[in-house]
């Protein structure tokens, strides 16, 4: 994790303190999120009488500003609501610098996914909007206890200092709408399923690919995160997509 000096560490879902001993020594005064009242009493019991501050909360109404900022989020993510903890993790950007997060790892691969891949999807784009992505190593099943059915990874966003400059945040929201719209029918070409989505003629969208210098036969999972904005910037004179369910869509995803 590339905690500096003056930058907090935040430890979503603890447990029982397998992670925490480990980054507690290298991030004395880390906060931890717990939701599990009797994991909260086993993970204080193991830690001990040392600088760090345990917030018996739900992380998924948690403010992230108690933990200070700037803030680097890692753990060891549930599956079920994995996508959900990302977002809210990467929407805090940039003040939230990095997040370093244990998935499985059918969703890692997803999150790395470059263009012109099965596994780019609305994820994907969501999470490298925000900066570079990487997959740092992978965790068989042996590794737990009790051993699950799935292969997890460990991958690692450090969010870009200028994310702010990429589009205005009040249109964050309207952006990740726009693409999820996009990837809704992923197999079809993006100009009709877009048409479609907007009740918009075809052309309209395939002349604005073929101005980015695409064909206008592309699929949604042939444009990269930088792609994706330069056609939402061109496609800015119809109506607002509105907030849309992104979030949604991405957990969709596990």
């Amino acid at each position: 994790m590339p905690a500096g000096e003056g930058e907090g560490v935040l430890e979503i879902g603890p447990g029982r303190g397998a992670l925490s001993t480990h980054l507690l020594e290298r991030f004395p005064g880390m906060h931890l999120v717990e939701v599990d009242k009797d994991a909260v009493g086993a993970l204080k019991g193991k830690l001990g009488d040392r600088d760090y501050t345990v917030h018996h909360e739900d992380v998924m109404g948690f403010d992230f500003g108690k933990a200070g900022f700037p803030l680097h989020v890692a753990g060891n993510l549930p599956y079920n609501i994995g996508a959900h903890i990302i977002k809210k993790t990467l929407m805090y950007a940039p003040r939230v610098v990095s997040c370093t997060f244990m998935v499985q790892k059918e969703v890692a691969m997803r999150i790395v996914a470059p263009p012109h891949c099965k596994q780019n999807g609305w994820l994907s784009i969501f999470c490298q909007f925000f900066g570079t992505a990487s997959l740092l190593f992978n965790v068989p099943p042996g590794a737990f206890f009790p051993r699950p059915n799935v292969d997890s990874a460990v991958f690692q966003i450090v969010v870009d200092k200028g994310v702010d400059a990429k589009l205005e945040r009040d249109k964050w929201e309207d952006f990740f709408a726009f693409v999820d719209r996009g990837f809704s029918m992923r197999r079809k070409q993006l100009a009709k399923v877009m048409s479609w989505k907007f009740e918009q003629d075809k052309g309209f969208y395939g002349d604005i690919l073929a101005e980015m210098g695409l064909d206008a036969a592309v699929r949604p999972e042939d444009l990269g995160v930088g792609e994706w904005l330069d056609f939402y910037r061109r496609a800015a004179v119809l109506p607002s997509t509105g907030s849309g369910n992104g979030c949604d869509s991405a957990a969709g995803l596990q």
